[in-house]
């Protein structure tokens, strides 16, 4: 700036303070800071009267807030908010149906767009999803057919007796330790199959003719067999080959318990209330445990099993003997003794299942097999029966059924 300049044109002296523009209902009057500092304090407080409320009346209930409606507020703010609320509530409540919506695009013929188009998701189209229902209901179709096959050979065996259940029992068996063999040689072992096959072979055949002692006989036979066969020849991993084939040989073998039941009086009735209270139990243990089921049973080894679950296939077998024992076929069995079997059988069946479940998360496997259409391997559907039956053995002799 030249030396020129005169003292108007500058907004301000040169060296002094800048004045500070004071809006107090006039114009363009400034006032310089090098006035007095009571003159500030006064403008200020001037200012801070103005802006403060006043507590006092508010407190007292003279407040002109009082006077403040809904009206006048409904006019201070923007009138395309007005019924917003109640909009949104009103929107909450209803349903609304989701429908794809026809589009125009640039160099595309006009269809619909679906909400994968949105979601990024692959939709099947209309064959895929009449293959898939056809597909269950194929599956469907196997799983009751194979099933009224299975209780035919069953239910003619039982009724005929003897050595036709027999031989029933000891088929089941021996389909089921097969399976559980074929299934460990998928993943590197390799048990004696033909030693754990004769061996439940003659553990039933053993409690069809002789009792229960000869299951243990040949039992430990056959045990006794495997474990001198591996100790006298060469052979890799000796002592995993003689556990599974021992294993699968005594886990399999208790069903020949079975057979020692219905040696006893009234075979059929006792027979049938022991395999529909163990049905029942299953059953409910999966409809309750699919339904309101939210705590694991045994998170590790069968992580879809649950308490509830459990309870569930409690109650039902519970209900299930309460209620046979009314008819004629089972007025053998007290309703006191029915209640203790079912119970039992609560608790134990359940255990069976669980132990299936370790053995094929440990191999790695979901099914023992396909034997069976629609229900996997005959070993997945007796897993129940395999420790319940010798337990209610011991039941039924104890309440003098036997």
């Amino acid at each position: 700036m030249s030396d020129e300049t005169t003292k108007d044109e500058l907004p301000f002296d040169q060296g002094d303070e800048p004045a500070i523009e004071v809006d107090d209902g006039t114009e363009n009057d400034f006032v310089s800071t090098d006035e007095s500092d009571d003159d500030a304090e006064s403008v200020d407080d001037e200012n801070a009267d103005d802006s403060t409320p006043d507590w006092e009346a508010m407190a007292e209930g003279n407040s002109n807030i009082e006077d403040f409606t809904s009206q006048e507020y409904v006019k201070g703010t923007t009138q395309e908010y007005q019924g917003l609320a109640e909009e949104v509530e009103k929107a909450s409540t209803e349903e609304w149906e989701l429908q794809a919506v026809a589009a125009s695009l640039p160099g595309v013929e006009s269809g619909l767009v679906g909400f994968e188009d949105v979601s990024g998701t692959e939709s099947q189209s209309e064959e895929s999803y009449e293959a898939v229902e056809q597909a269950a209901a194929s599956d469907l179709t196997l799983r009751v057919g194979s099933a009224l096959v299975i209780f035919g050979l069953f239910l003619g065996s039982l009724l005929l007796g003897g050595w036709w259940f027999a031989v029933f029992v000891i088929l089941v068996m021996v389909v089921s330790v097969g399976e559980f063999y074929a299934t460990l040689r998928t993943v590197g072992y390799k048990p004696l199959a033909l030693f754990g096959l004769l061996g439940v072979i003659m553990m039933g055949v053993g409690a069809q003719t002789d009792g229960a002692m000869a299951i243990a006989g040949w039992g430990a036979a056959a045990a006794g067999a495997t474990i001198l066969f591996y100790s006298l020849t060469p052979r890799r991993n000796a002592l995993g080959n003689t556990s599974t084939t021992i294993l699968g040989m005594a886990w399999v073998g208790m069903l020949s318990f079975a057979l020692l039941i219905a040696a006893g009086p009234n075979p059929v009735a006792h027979i049938f209330f022991i395999v529909i209270v163990i049905a029942i139990n299953d059953i409910g243990g999966y409809f309750v445990g699919r339904s309101v089921g939210r705590r694991p049973l045994a998170p590790v080894v069968s992580p879809k099993k649950t308490v509830e679950g459990w309870l569930g296939g409690v109650a039902a077998a519970l209900v299930a003997a309460a209620v046979m024992v009314v008819f004629p076929p089972w007025e053998s069995i007290t309703m006191t003794q029915a209640l203790i079997t079912a119970g039992v059988v609560g608790v134990v069946a359940p255990i069976g299942d669980l132990a299936e479940s370790m053995v094929k998360r440990a191999i790695g496997v979901k099914d023992m097999g396909a034997v069976l259409p629609g229900h996997g391997g005959m070993l997945d559907r007796i897993d129940g029966f395999l420790f319940a039956v010798p337990v209610i053995y011991v039941l039924f002799r104890g309440f003098g059924l036997l």
